[in-house]
């Protein structure tokens, strides 16, 4: 299995590079969140699995079928892949006060 390097793919530019909309709606079909940011949830989840926060089954769940994170279930570890590194910077760059 070979690895795709996000950070150094040009065409990595922004957030929907890494997930696209179908993906993220498609993880996100028959969820209520209470709003439809999504987006939003996506990098707040990736942060807290960075922080060992945590998230809930259902993000955590939505965001290893994206594979923006590896759940260990025996150990209950979770480890933010290079995709979910890159999704944080992504969506958090050129932010004010970031």
């Amino acid at each position: 299995m070979t690895h795709k390097c996000y950070r150094r793919d040009p065409a990595v530019n922004a957030v929907t590079d890494l997930v696209t909309d179908e993906q993220m709606l498609g993880a996100f079909q028959g969820t209520n969140f209470g709003h439809d940011d999504y987006r939003g949830l996506l990098a707040q989840g990736c942060i807290k699995a960075l922080a060992c926060w945590h998230q809930g089954h259902t993000l955590t769940t939505i965001l290893q079928e994206l594979r923006l994170i590896s759940w260990n279930k025996p150990t209950g570890k979770i480890k933010v892949t290079a995709k979910g590194r890159h999704y944080i910077w992504l969506a958090f760059k050129g932010r004010p006060g970031v």
